[in-house]
C-alpha cells in the first residue's frame, strides 16, 4: 500500500475543494451567463419591436393601407431585416440612429397581422408565449407585430459571443486551478512544517533527550499544542531529574547506617567490639533506622501514586486535633515545649481520619524532632473564606529563607533545623504534602513572626464541605 504522507494529503484535500469550486463556479457563470444573455436578446428584441413597430405605422400613414407589404417579402425584409441594434436601443422608437436593409435577414421570430388579425408578412408565429406589439396610428391600433421569444442563440455573432465566453471562462478557470495548486502546495508545507518540528522533537524525546523544545509563536491551535509540548518535555525533564536526585537521596540514606552496621559486624567478628546487650542494641537501632527509612519511602510511594485508601467522611477537625494534642502532649513537656491551642469548639470537614491522624502525627514527631530550642508550639484552628486553616507555630530556631521552599521535598534537611543525631528520613514532610494535596488543601512554611525568634510556621489549608472537588 502507498504511504501518502500528510503534506500530500494536505494538498490533495486543497486541490480538490478548488476543483470543486471553479466547477461549481464555472457552470454557475454558464448557467447565469446563458440565462442573463437570452434576456438580455429577449428585451433588445422588444425594442427593435417597438422601432419596427413605428416605422410600420410611418408607413401606414404614408400608403394609407397594407397593400404595399401584403405578401411582398421585399418589403418586409426592407422593412424588418435590419433594424439595428443601436436604433433598437435607442431611448425612444424613431430616433435619428441610422439603419439599413440587410437581404434575407428579416427576423425569423416575427409576423405583421392586420386589425383583423389577418396574416399580412413574416412567419406565422404561434405558441402561448408570444409577445405583440400593436401598430399604432393616431392612437388607433391598424395592426400588430407577433414576435417568439428567444429560447436559444441562433444568430452567429450571439453563438460566437457565447463561445469566446465559455472559452475565457475554461481559460480562466484552469488559471485558477493552477494558482489554487500553487497556493495548496505552500499552505500544506506551511501547515505541516510546525507539524514536522513537532514530530522531530518528539523522536528526541523517546530517545531520551528531555532538553529538545519547539517554537511556539504562532498563535493557533499548532501554537497551544507546541507550548503544551514543552510543557510537558519540561515536566518530563523535571521528573527525570527528581528521580535522579531520588535514587541518589536513597543510595545516601542507606549507605549511612548500612556502613555502620557493616563496621559494627566486623569490628565484632575481629574481636575489637564485645558481642554483648550494648552491641546487640547499638546494631538494632540501626536496623530500625534502616525499617523507618524504608517504610517512609513505602509511604511517600503510595501517596504519590495515589495508592492511598482515602474514605472521606464527615469529621470534625477541632475533635481529632485535640485527640493528637492530648497524646503529644506529654512527649513535647519532655522536650521542653508547651503546647497552646486556639480552636473553636467545633469545625467539619470531609476528609480520612486515618491520613489526617497521620498527618497530624508527622507534624508533632517534626516538631519533635527539629524544632531546636522551642519551648512553645502554638496550635491555631480558623476559618477563613469558606475553607479550614490549621497552623502550627514553634519558636525554636526555624529554617532559613532558603530552605522554606524546600522544606516538603523528599530527604531535604536543612543545616539547623534537620539534624541527623536526631534521626529523621527526611519525608515525614514530603508524605504530609501528599496526604494535604488528596484532600484538595494545601500546605506551606513560612517564618513564625509572632514566636520569637522567628520560629518556623506550618499554613495547612483544606476546603470544608461543599467546596471540595
Amino acid at each position: 500500500m502507498v504511504k501518502i504522507g500528510i503534506t500530500a494529503r494536505l494538498f490533495l484535500s486543497l486541490l480538490i475543494v478548488s476543483m470543486l469550486t471553479a466547477v461549481g463556479v464555472g457552470l454557475g457563470t454558464r448557467w447565469s451567463f446563458k440565462r442573463g444573455f437570452q434576456g438580455y436578446l429577449n428585451e433588445v428584441e422588444a425594442r427593435r419591436m417597438e422601432a419596427m413597430a413605428f416605422e410600420f405605422s410611418r408607413a401606414y400613414q404614408e400608403h394609407g393601407n397594407w397593400d404595399f407589404i401584403r405578401n411582398n417579402r421585399e418589403a418586409w425584409e426592407r422593412y424588418t431585416g435590419a433594424i439595428g441594434r443601436e436604433r433598437a436601443t435607442s431611448p425612444r422608437p424613431g430616433g435619428d440612429s441610422i439603419y439599413y436593409a440587410v437581404p434575407d435577414k428579416a427576423p425569423r421570430r416575427l409576423g405583421l397581422y392586420d386589425q383583423q388579425g389577418n396574416h399580412l408578412a413574416g412567419n406565422l408565429q404561434t405558441g402561448d408565449d408570444l409577445r405583440y406589439q400593436p401598430v399604432l396610428v393616431n392612437g388607433v391600433a391598424v395592426g400588430t407585430l407577433a414576435g417568439a421569444p428567444l429560447r436559444g442563440l441562433q444568430e452567429e455573432a450571439e453563438q460566437t459571443f457565447q463561445m469566446q465566453q465559455q472559452r475565457d471562462s475554461l481559460f480562466i478557470g484552469l488559471l485558477t486551478l493552477v494558482l489554487a495548486a500553487l497556493a495548496a502546495i505552500l499552505l500544506a508545507r506551511s501547515f505541516v512544517a510546525p507539524t514536522r518540528r513537532l514530530i522531530a522533537a518528539a523522536s528526541k524525546v523517546a530517545a531520551g533527550d528531555y532538553g529538545v523544545r519547539v517554537p511556539h509563536a504562532q498563535r493557533d491551535e499548532l501554537g497551544t499544542l507546541a507550548r503544551n509540548f514543552n510543557i510537558m518535555v519540561a515536566t518530563l525533564e523535571s521528573n527525570e531529574a527528581l528521580r535522579r536526585h531520588f535514587m541518589a537521596d536513597i543510595s545516601h540514606e542507606l549507605r549511612t547506617p548500612l556502613s555502620v552496621l557493616q563496621a559494627q559486624l566486623e569490628a565484632m567478628e575481629d574481636g575489637i567490639e564485645p558481642i554483648d546487650v550494648n552491641s546487640l542494641r547499638a546494631l538494632m537501632d540501626e536496623v530500625a533506622t534502616l525499617t523507618r527509612l524504608v517504610e517512609d519511602m513505602r509511604q511517600i510511594t503510595l501517596s504519590e501514586v495515589g495508592a492511598f485508601d482515602y474514605r472521606r467522611e464527615a469529621l470534625d477537625l477541632v475533635t481529632l486535633l485535640a485527640s493528637e494534642v492530648h497524646k503529644w502532649r506529654e512527649p513535647m513537656a519532655l522536650a521542653g515545649m508547651e503546647i497552646i491551642t486556639d480552636t473553636p469548639a467545633a469545625m467539619t470537614i470531609e476528609g480520612d481520619t486515618v491520613r489526617l491522624r497521620q498527618l497530624l502525627r508527622n507534624l508533632f514527631n517534626n516538631t519533635l524532632r527539629h524544632a531546636e530550642g522551642a519551648t512553645q508550639l502554638r496550635i491555631g484552628l480558623h476559618i477563613l473564606r469558606d475553607q479550614a486553616v490549621l497552623t502550627l507555630a514553634d519558636n525554636g530556631a526555624g529554617v532559613a529563607d532558603a530552605g522554606l521552599p524546600m522544606l516538603f521535598e523528599r530527604f531535604w534537611r536543612g543545616d539547623r533545623a534537620r539534624s541527623r543525631t536526631t534521626g529523621g528520613s527526611g519525608l515525614g514532610l514530603s508524605i504530609c504534602r501528599s496526604i494535604v494535596e488528596a484532600h484538595g488543601g494545601a500546605i506551606s512554611a513560612s517564618h513564625a513572626h509572632a514566636m520569637p525568634p522567628h520560629g518556623l510556621a506550618i499554613r495547612i489549608t483544606l476546603p470544608l464541605p461543599g467546596e471540595m472537588a
